[in-house]
């Protein structure tokens, strides 16, 4: 009679196990539960099917959406926010997934799981837990898109690289210096040239999903950039309803990773890409109909303010600039009451354009003057490296692996950063000097670029405050060599010494990182570009 009953027990368990193939597992808060469960095949459930999930927990309730993931699977991620135990019950306009009911148990964060990071103090970054996080980003554009080896080299090399962000996007990308490759394939169905939207090609997407967990599993934040003119493929001219459906379900598919941003366009400003998209619509939309509530954003083509969009708009969170113009920083965080990401300020390189020809020691000053100014930079690189003996590629394009020299400089500005009371401070100007004349003639060289007047392959970018801004900025590097020139006058300093000392106890080397001859180094005003 017992083996009976127990016979019976087993086959109702393996029943409702394959009627919801649900996690029954235990997660953590801000991890990621998922519901899995069959159903219909026939048709287009990708442009036909509707399904979400209410989880409840106590008097809060959530409702996340449900996407389609091919062979007949449907997939719902779900985030808790808290611990406790959540149940859930799906609705469908189809029968055979719809009213599926369940529930697990949330426990406690652990380890490196400090929660997504969330907007603190108007103009900083931290993780939800309140564990201080200092974005240190770098790009590589199409990463995804690329043969499979080159992408896992990529994930090779941020694990060993000092980046907590890095700007990505969805679509492949086309452009010079080795972006003209046809992806690895595609992410819809692509006959003669032509998309069918309609038809996603669910082994592109779940790729996508793999690697968003794996930079999760590095501790690096996946901006994810929804749309971009560079692309020979048409996929910023999806039009209106498939914008809208696409955007929908890639919240469906990689919301609930807690290292998800939204960027909405690279360049949104590019007069193609502008009229392509309504890009309100699209804001609203994240806004309204993210269960996560992700980081959202939206980047600039050309590095004046004019083509900014506008960054009070309440559905972004955060400014993300395309400029080098640190010496407006100020005015932009007061004007935009958000933190200040300049996500795109030129790149460490070779190529003959100005966007991408920084050196090391460039790249890295860039940094501090954006972290000196309140804000947060991103890193690119624009050598070919050894990724691939047959594909050209380019860290900022493809990734792989990463020839530039900055990395580690960039290292030690973080770890600086990271040791001070940042989202405390407060930048301001420093008359060190005359700021008037730096200032005076650093908008005199941007007129001129702007106007033309500067030819672009020749064109170094201004470096903010001019060259004694560089000079200043350049004394970060001696914090290593102990000549102890003061970059900040509220909290360095006493970090600065207590860095000193802890890495003196352990017999560090500090020369070993220090900043060779700078070049452009000449007898200038003395200055610094702000304080915090």
């Amino acid at each position: 009679m017992i083996r009976k009953i127990m016979v019976l027990i087993i086959i109702v368990a393996f029943s409702l196990g394959c009627s919801d193939q649900t996690n029954k597992q235990n997660v953590e808060q801000w991890d990621v539960y998922e519901i899995t469960l069959n159903g219909p095949l026939t048709g287009n459930p990708f442009m036909e099917v509707e399904l979400s999930a209410v989880f409840t927990n106590k008097d809060e309730s959530i409702e996340v959406p449900g996407f389609y993931d091919g062979n007949g699977t449907y997939r719902i991620r779900f985030s808790p926010p808290g611990p406790g135990t959540w149940s859930y019950r799906t609705v469908s306009n189809v029968t055979e997934i719809s009213d599926k009911k369940g529930k697990f148990m949330c426990t406690q964060p652990s380890g490196k799981n400090h929660g997504p990071v969330k907007v603190v103090n108007t103009y900083y970054l931290e993780y939800a837990d309140g564990t201080s996080f200092y974005s240190v980003g770098t790009t590589a554009y199409q990463w995804t898109s690329v043969k499979q080896s080159i992408q896992d080299k990529t994930i090779e090399t941020l694990e060993g690289a000092p980046f907590n962000k890095i700007r990505m996007c969805v679509f492949p990308k086309w452009y010079r210096y080795g972006n003209d490759t046809e992806p690895w394939t595609y992410p819809f169905k692509r006959e003669d040239g032509k998309n069918d939207f309609t038809q996603p090609n669910y082994e592109f997407f779940q790729n996508f999903d793999r690697r968003v967990h794996q930079l999760l599993e590095l501790g690096i934040e996946a901006d994810v950039i929804l749309f971009h003119e560079y692309d020979i493929w048409g996929y910023f001219e999806m039009g209106s309803e498939m914008n809208e459906r696409y955007v929908r379900y890639m919240i469906a598919r990689i919301s609930a990773y807690r290292n998800v941003w939204w960027s909405l366009a690279n360049e949104w400003d590019i007069p193609r890409l502008k009229a392509a998209v309504d890009w309100e619509g699209i804001g609203t939309l994240l806004q309204e109909e993210d269960p996560h509530q992700r980081l959202r954003g939206i980047h600039n083509w050309y590095n004046s303010e004019d083509h900014f969009y506008d960054h009070t708009r309440p559905w972004l969170t955060h400014v993300s600039a395309q400029t080098s113009q640190f010496y407006n920083a100020i005015k932009w965080r007061e004007k935009y009451k958000k933190p200040l990401l300049f996500d795109e300020m030129r790149y460490e390189g070779d190529v003959p354009s100005g966007w991408g020809n920084l050196t090391a020691e460039e790249m890295t000053s860039y940094f501090w003057m954006a972290g000196l100014s309140g804000g947060y930079g991103t890193h690119g690189d624009t050598y070919r490296n050894d990724s691939d003996d047959s594909t050209e590629v380019r860290w900022w394009g493809k990734g792989g692996t990463l020839p530039g020299e900055s990395p580690e400089r960039i290292r030690f500005f973080r770890s600086v950063m990271e040791q001070a009371p940042v989202r405390e401070m407060k930048p301001e100007l420093i008359d060190n000097g005359d700021p008037a004349n730096l200032n005076r003639d650093v908008a005199a060289q941007s007129q001129r670029t702007q106007a033309g007047g500067i030819d672009e392959a020749e064109h170094r970018p201004p470096l903010a405050l001019g060259d004694a801004c560089h000079a200043a900025c350049q004394r970060g590097f001696e914090f290593e060599q102990r000549r102890a020139h003061p970059v900040v006058s509220m909290g360095v300093q006493h970090i600065e010494a207590r860095a000193h000392r802890r890495r003196a106890r352990a017999g560090a080397n500090f020369s070993a990182h220090s900043s060779p001859p700078d070049p452009l180094r000449r007898n200038s005003t003395p200055g610094l570009p702000a304080r915090l």
